[in-house]
């Protein structure tokens, strides 16, 4: 049972520690500084913190074991599964993997548990009895006992049978026979099992309290007490990279040397490790780069090369009890502790030193290697420390003053001399060794005044070590002449704006000294400083570093503005090239420049360090998630041995460029949730690279999707580029959003397509998936074409409905006319006749009764004619233009020819089959009819004229005579030509009326044709 391991191994430590104290060199110890480490636990999302297995699948997941659960991480966060989940008990001791690559786990007491990672799986049997909630694993009993279902260990032989290490004993079971498993018991093995492997060779491990079982060719081989590797229980069993076979007992650590015959027993060859006496082994592995790490009860041993190195909470891991170690496909190592979490090593690319390690304050402003290759940091009101195995002892005497501030104002010379300057004055000591003991002030008398000395300090190429006094200017000492050492001035006058001094200096092998202050640059030619100017390249002249590199090349860093850099700048007027955020640097403020052996420059700045490949021109970023002490970047020197050391305001970091991986390999990505219109697609449980096409409807065109690549080197520097064919023309810009929205997609074919893109700039295969989203109903071609269909025959319709009415119409119309004409006009006519008979036969006397005959007679004949107009307008048959003007010019000649009045009667020729409504002709020969009789009665006219035009859609009626006429704006308007102006603004016309007494009149009527339309 893995619970109480612990605490059992603890009881038989005491029979181990008089041997292990016994048998320690102490000298093989060696104390780490910092680690580059990242702890996760409860509070990053993980199930719980005690850690005791660790397995990365074939995907590139990372699964962890703990005792409330399985976690798995994808780098960003922690998808935990518990019993709700399937799992038969919340702890979980060991997991693995089988040929088809399915999760298997091994739990506390629920027998083993299989991963469903399908998109379908809503099964009954896959839910939970009485709820609806998906089972994402399924489980299995191994037997009935107790014991047998508390799996400590399990594996997969070659023809993927399933074997269980459990309490109970070694259980088999042929995984693809079904869906269920059928265990049967491997006799005569019934104990207490831990441990289960199966090696390349295909022989199958086994480890037991007092036993370690060999399986091969169903042969089975054991090593008890007897042997060396079972004096101990055993605790671990691996294979390194060459698939050499290593065992861990309790407190040592055995490697098999197989026998020649091939079921032969082995021999096993102890490893030279050293424990402490509270360092029972737990784990082992064997690293890609063949270092053995060892997980005991008190640190992370690493043992490499003869040389045994520990790793404890002091080194920044979240908990020194190591449980389990696994390392992924980006060579990270993976620490699983007792009660920390998980802590995840990414390499020893950066150390770090801390107060832990003894500086006396973290803040290191410059590091200095001296002529015998030892390592010095100068701390902020802290004096010096020497780097002495991977500890900062302090140097005596430099932690009073004016020692104890001097920063970065250290320098050693040619002749292995120290120059220190401080804000009381300049000292030389004698070395090489750096002390504060054997040395001198310089003084007055050696031609410097005892004040601050500025930050430059430097020695150019002809040997003179330069100085800049605050207030005085520049001066030099030449150590090699002989006698006292005076300080050589630079006249004031020659300094121009350097008159106060120089914050940083350098020399070229030109011998010209480049100087740099506040918003100061220039050079010092031949006595005289030459101020530069910014130009195309170099942007600003504020330089906060001057650096040369192996090539001769000059780096300028710079406050605000990046870096520059010069290949020639011995030259007149050099010429530089600018790198700065626009080309990925983390900022714009370079505080210090280096270079490696492999020509990669490096920048400190305060957000980190950058790294240029000036061969590839890619630059990486390291800062503290890279185990940097801090990102603000004071100091950086490259030693002897290659390593680049980073001073910063937290602490003192060294960078090993040997041991910096590339991430050569891109990061595969997985479509981790799609959801559409708010519902889930089913999904593979730990994603997918592709799903089946889909085909969504017109409403369902909202879509979120969500995608995870998997990369432990740098996760947090994978950026990610999307498309949806069908929307966009290109890739998206490199995002860090792992998710994307598309609301309201018109209809169409679309691809989804996203890839990652790692630290390297190398790009993944897309993850993809298909959809089409049909367009509406009422969009579709069958759709349209029923509607066109359907509108065709609904127009016909009332085509053929408004025919019939317009026939009805004009049946009613003729019936009335002829109702009209016959019967009213007939009766009229009648009474009229009758009138006239009756008034013929009344006696001469009776005159009233003649005249009131007279007037029936009169009116019955008008309303005769009346009524004849109406017939007339009313009759379907004269619809026509040629109808009213055949009426109107009847009506005129009848009326004019009876007065002998001379008509001209003019009408169109073409048109007169111009459909005219009832409306307008009735208005149009009433406005006509009072035109005319008006002429008649009042113009005494012998002349009249009548014309008729069509104009544009507009009838034109003008009618003149020559009578005597009348003033217009005198004459005062009778119902008679009121009446013909209504008459035209309900045609939507107007008339117009000319007339001067003595010149006759004219009136012009203008009326639209389809007058409806213009009303």
């Amino acid at each position: 049972m893995r619970l109480v391991r612990l605490n059992q191994a603890t009881r038989c430590a005491g029979v181990v520690v008089t041997l292990a104290v016994v048998f320690l060199p102490v000298d093989s110890w060696v104390r780490a500084q910092q680690l580059s480490i990242r702890h996760y636990d409860v509070s990053d999302g993980l199930a719980h913190s005690h850690v005791a297995a660790m397995h990365q699948d074939s995907k590139g997941y990372l699964w962890l074991a703990t005792w409330e659960g399985l976690s798995r991480f994808d780098g960003y966060r922690f998808t935990n599964y518990g019993p709700r989940d399937g799992l038969g008990d919340p702890i979980i001791n060991a997991i693995a993997e089988d040929q088809q690559n399915r999760l298997w786990v091994a739990t506390n007491g629920g027998g083993v548990a299989r991963l469903i990672d399908a998109p379908q799986g809503t099964s009954s049997d896959q839910a939970e009895p009485g709820t609806s909630v998906r089972q994402k694993f399924v489980s299995f009993r191994i037997a009935d006992s107790a014991a047998s279902n508390i799996v400590n260990g399990l594996l997969f032989d070659s023809q993927n049978n399933l074997w269980c290490a459990t309490d109970g004993g070694i259980y088999r079971a042929a995984t693809g026979q079904g869906s269920d498993l059928k265990f049967e018991a491997i006799a005569p093995y019934q104990a207490e099992t831990q441990i289960a492997f199966a090696d390349r060779q295909g022989r199958l491990w086994f480890g037991t309290r007092n036993k370690l079982i060999e399986i091969v060719q169903d042969q089975i081989i054991e090593y008890g007490p007897d042997d060396e590797v079972g004096r101990y229980p055993i605790e671990r069993i691996i294979e390194d990279g060459q698939g050499r076979l290593n065992v861990a007992n309790e407190w040592e650590v055995y490697q098999f040397i197989p026998s020649p015959e091939s079921k032969g027993r082995g021999r096993w060859r102890k490893w030279p490790l050293t424990l402490k006496p509270d360092q029972g082994i737990n784990t082992i592995l064997s690293d890609s780069a063949g270092a053995l790490w060892i997980g005991t009860w008190n640190g992370l041993v690493k043992y490499h090369d003869g040389k045994q190195t520990l790793y404890t909470s002091a080194q920044g891991l979240s908990d020194s009890g190591i449980l389990s170690l696994a390392e992924d496909r980006d060579r990270n190592l993976w620490i699983g502790t007792e009660g920390g979490g998980v802590c995840k090593l990414s390499s020893e690319l950066i150390i770090s030193f801390t107060r832990t390690e003894g500086l006396p304050n973290q803040n290191v402003r410059k590091v200095i290697e001296d002529m015998q290759g030892n390592i010095f940091a100068s701390i902020q009101n802290g004096g010096l420390v020497r780097i002495v195995e991977e500890k900062a002892v302090p140097l005596r005497g430099s932690q009073v003053l004016p020692f104890s501030n001097f920063n970065e104002r250290i320098m050693q010379d040619q002749h292995g001399d120290w120059w220190i300057g401080t804000d009381s004055g300049l000292f030389r000591f004698q070395g090489p060794e750096l002390q504060l003991r054997r040395g001198q002030k310089f003084t007055a008398a050696n031609g410097v005044v005892e004040t601050s000395i500025m930050t430059g300090l430097c020695q150019d190429p002809t040997g003179k070590v330069w100085v800049s006094p605050q207030g005085q200017g520049l001066c030099y000492f030449d150590p090699t002449r002989k006698g006292r050492l005076v300080c050589e001035h630079i006249p004031s006058s020659a300094l121009a704006s350097f008159s106060q001094g120089a914050l940083r200096m350098i020399g070229d092998r030109s011998g010209v000294l480049w100087l740099g202050g506040h918003w100061l640059f220039g050079r010092l030619i031949d006595g005289r400083v030459v101020m530069l100017q910014p130009t195309e390249g170099l942007p600003e002249t504020n330089p906060r570093d001057f650096f040369f590199d192996s090539r001769g090349w000059l780096w300028i860093g710079l406050r605000y503005k990046g870096v520059s850099m010069t290949k020639d700048p011995t030259a007149e007027t050099p010429t530089f090239v600018n790198y700065s955020t626009a080309d990925g640097l983390a900022s714009d403020a370079v505080w210090v420049v280096a270079e490696d052996d492999f020509g990669r420059m490096y920048f400190g700045t305060g957000k980190g360090l950058d790294q240029l490949d000036l061969i590839t021109g890619r630059i990486r970023h390291f800062n503290t998630d890279d185990g940097l002490a801090s990102d603000v970047i004071n100091y950086c020197l490259k030693d002897r041995h290659g390593n680049i050391w980073v001073a910063t305001t937290l602490g003192l970091s060294k960078f090993n460029p040997r041991t910096q991986r590339r991430a050569d390999q891109p990061a595969p990505i997985y479509l981790s949730r799609v959801q559409i219109a708010g519902e889930e697609l089913p999904l593979p449980e730990t994603g997918t690279r592709s799903m089946p096409a889909l085909e969504l409807s017109a409403s369902r065109n909202n879509l979120l999707i969500e995608y995870v690549a998997l990369s432990f080197q740098g996760e947090h520097k994978l950026r990610y580029q999307y498309m949806l064919e069908g929307v966009d023309a290109d890739w998206c810009a490199p995002t860090e959003a792992r998710s994307i929205n598309y609301a309201h997609l018109a209809a169409g074919s679309y691809q989804f397509q996203v890839r990652a893109i790692n630290q390297e700039g190398i790009v993944s295969d897309a993850a993809a998936f298909q959809f089409r989203i049909l367009r509406p109903i009422w969009q579709r071609w069958w759709f349209l074409t029923f509607a066109a269909v359907f509108v065709g025959l609904v127009i016909y319709a009332a085509h053929r409905l408004r025919v019939a009415r317009l026939v009805e119409l004009e049946r009613v119309r003729t019936r009335i006319a002829t109702d009209l004409h016959d019967d009213i006009g007939a009766n009229l006519s009648l009474i009229a006749m009758l009138s006239e008979v009756a008034r013929g036969n009344l006696q001469r006397d009776d005159l009233r009764m003649k005249e009131w005959f007279s007037t029936i007679a009169a009116t019955s004949r008008d309303t005769v004619d009346a009524m004849s107009d109406i017939v007339w307008a009313v009759n379907p048959k004269r619809d026509h233009l040629r109808d009213l003007t055949q009426r109107m010019r009847r009506f005129a000649e009848d009326i004019f020819g009876a007065r002998g009045v001379e008509l001209e009667f003019r009408v169109p020729e073409t048109g007169r089959d111009l459909k005219v409504g009832a409306d307008l002709r009735r208005e149009v020969f009433l406005i006509f009819k009072e035109s005319i009789n008006n002429m008649i009665r009042h113009s005494q006219c012998t002349v009249a004229e009548v014309e008729l035009e069509i104009e544009h859609g507009w009838l034109v009626l003008q009618m003149s005579d020559n009578g005597r006429g009348f003033n217009v704006d005198r004459a005062s308007e009778g119902n008679g030509l009121a009446s013909m102006r209504l008459r035209a603004k309900r045609l939507g016309g107007r008339l117009e009326m000319n007339s001067t007494n003595g010149h006759g009149t004219s009136v012009t009527l203008r009326v639209p044709i389809d007058h409806r339309g213009r009303s």
